[in-house]
């Protein structure tokens, strides 16, 4: 803050006449001998607020007998920092410089002074007078002979004039300071991340964009975008609480700005080498200026590397590996978001591949994302128009051979690539968040049908079991429609089984928990599926009051030549068992794996050995035969 401006009393007199000197000094001096004549004339004119002689002003006087002596006077006080805040010129001072030369030189070295003529005449017009004043405020008259109180008057009025503009002045150009800080600060919030001071989205752009420039300019300038997510924040955040993820995320910060060069951009958008933050837990980093597309590998290597150590939040030690996806330059980029685009995609395929690796993109990489992004256009209106249908896979009894439920299996019937499986389609559905609405419509047609079924083959006492994702967990609409579902359709909710993942329950264990909670308080049992290949942690079949496992496919099909998959099927069926839990046994296709199963009293099965999954009136067939799939040995022979 500046300090403020003191008033400015001083004034300088312009007259060739040393007795009009002397008249203003007597005139604007405290006790200038104002008589009390005039005295009164003052408070007849101005009124009681007129000061009194002891309060008025002690103005500072110089004097200037020519223009030059004038000018050169009020330069050397400006220059000084004691500016003149009034002077009076007279308009003819031979033989030098004029009154109205004198003012226009005064004015070039100090613009801020305020001027009043004192003539009784002069050699130029009033009209040219005026013009030299322009449209501004600063150049009064005052007709010779003069009134003291019209010299004192305006002698007051014109130095608080001065004063008042210069705190004005000085105010504004305070009140510019602080916009231009203000405008400062706001640009750097809007282009960096608040938690981790990097920067964000828009910057990284901006900054790749014009990295692109060059490389279109120089074939020889390579760049290349480093796209991070790391693999557990998620549970950390989830487990630790938000403080430590922020923690996290900050020391991750930190170690991507040591291992980067600084002419390199990282970002982190919650945005190259910048880095950038872009997301909840990903970083981008922009790489500048590379000899060959391989130093951007090695600059991955480098990175994973310095984030293979364990992190201190609050005293605990946690671990966290990241996935990087590399896109390079050389293969032809016009816009900054296709080459983030292709980073992100070589990302997804890192950690696909095993997490704590980069992976860099290519064209084929580029292909595949095509060929998703049509597969969301198509799947966006595939319910719409009907093209989804439902499939039922048998599940046994490998004590009696006979059906004892079905798992209701989504299939897309393509109009040009015919029937496709969820394989090829559900992945995509998760990332886009089309789940929901796959995952409603299945909802609402397969109830319907289990609602006939239960009607027509009762004596079967049959269970429907249906596929249900995290996705849907966590919408908060869903057990509103859920509710709707089940009383529109009428289907009985104690023959219905959600089946479940591991991953379901450890994204957000206490939501996640809440809701089966009310899932079962409807009646419908809730089965742990695909076991094994997760997290796979114990207390999960605790803490959710789980009904039932499905043994992953892949224990079963190395179960017959591995003796420890066949070890931990016995174990994961002797836990169930004593957890009051059923067991179903996914994957089953030879007659030697129904052998062993049958041997670690697991007593439920699904697979192609007893048949694949059928269309509805297919598996209507199998209803009517009483439940009969295929002739193979069943428990009983088994001691």
């Amino acid at each position: 803050m500046n300090e403020p401006v003191p008033n400015n009393y001083r004034v300088l007199v312009i007259d060739d006449n040393n007795a009009i000197h002397e008249d203003f000094r007597k005139i604007l001096a405290i006790n200038g001998g104002a008589s009390g004549e005039l005295v009164s004339a003052e408070a007849a004119l101005f009124g009681d607020g007129t000061p009194k002689q002891a309060e008025r002003a002690e103005f500072q006087i110089d004097s200037a007998l020519q223009g030059e002596e004038d000018f050169a006077m009020a330069k050397k006080a400006r220059e000084a920092g004691e500016p003149y805040a009034v002077a009076f010129v007279d308009m003819r001072m031979p033989p030098g410089w004029d009154g109205l030369r004198t003012i226009r030189e005064i004015w070039k070295s100090d613009p801020d002074l305020n001027i009043v003529i004192c003539t009784a005449f002069s050699d130029h017009s009033w009209t040219e007078i005026e013009t030299i004043a322009g449209e501004g405020d600063r150049l009064l008259v005052l007709k010779k002979p003069f009134e003291p109180i019209e010299v004192r008057r305006l002698t007051a009025t014109l130095t608080a004039k001065w004063t008042l503009g210069r705190r004005a002045a000085l105010k504004m150009s305070e009140l510019e300071n602080l916009v231009n800080i203000r405008t400062t600060e706001l640009h750097h919030a809007a282009t960096h991340d608040r938690l981790t001071g990097l920067p964000n989205r828009m910057m990284f752009h901006e900054r790749l964009a014009h990295a692109l420039e060059l490389t279109h300019r120089n074939k020889d300038y390579r760049v290349a975008v480093l796209f991070l997510d790391f693999d557990r924040f998620k549970i950390v955040n989830d487990s630790l609480g938000h403080e430590a993820g922020d923690l996290l995320l900050q020391g991750i910060s930190e170690r991507l700005w040591k291992t980067v060069r600084s002419t390199d951009t990282v970002s982190f958008d919650q945005a190259t080498s910048t880095t950038a933050r872009l997301g909840g837990d990903e970083f981008c980093l922009l790489l500048s200026g590379l000899k060959q597309d391989a130093d951007a590998a090695l600059a991955a290597e480098r990175i994973l590397k310095e984030l293979e150590n364990p992190y201190d939040l609050n005293g605990r030690q946690v671990h966290s590996t990241a996935s990087i996806g590399i896109a390079v330059s050389s293969s032809g980029y016009d816009r900054a978001e296709d080459m983030i685009r292709d980073a992100d995609t070589a990302m997804y395929r890192a950690k696909a591949a095993g997490r704590g690796r980069f992976v860099i993109f290519d064209k084929a990489m580029h292909d595949q994302a095509m060929e998703r992004l049509n597969i969301e256009s198509e799947l966006r209106l595939a319910v719409e128009k009907n093209e989804l249908v439902a499939y039922y896979q048998p599940i046994v009894s490998l004590e009696t051979g006979q059906l004892i439920g079905t798992e209701a299996l989504v299939r897309w019937q393509h109009p040009q690539r015919g029937l496709i499986g969820p394989t090829e389609f559900i992945g995509i559905a998760e990332e886009s968040g089309l789940i929901n609405l796959v995952g409603q419509w299945m909802l609402q047609t397969c109830c319907r049908q289990f609602c006939q079924w239960q009607q027509k083959y009762a004596a079967l006492k049959l269970s429907y079991s249906i596929n249900v994702s995290s996705k849907q967990l966590d919408n908060q609409h869903f057990l509103t429609d859920l509710e709707t579902v089940l009383r529109e359709t009428g289907v009985r909710p104690q023959d219905i089984i959600f089946e479940i993942t591991e991953t379901a329950l450890v994204g957000n264990a206490e939501h996640t928990g809440a809701v089966l909670d009310k899932i079962k308080a409807m009646g419908i049992r809730v089965y742990l599926d695909d076991f094994g290949t997760g997290y796979s942690s114990l207390s999960l079949l605790h803490s959710f009051q789980l009904d039932g496992l499905k043994i992953d496919r892949s224990f079963v099909a190395n179960a017959a030549g591995r003796r420890q998959y066949a070890a931990i099927i016995q174990a994961i069926s002797d836990l169930a068992h004593n957890l009051g839990m059923d067991v179903v046994a996914e994957g089953v296709e030879e007659q030697p794996q129904v052998s062993l199963l049958q041997s670690l009293r697991c007593e439920h099965a699904q697979g192609f050995f007893f048949s694949p999954p059928v269309s509805q009136a297919d598996f209507e067939k199998i209803l009517v035969r009483g439940g009969s799939t295929v002739s193979w040995p069943v428990r009983s022979a088994v001691a």
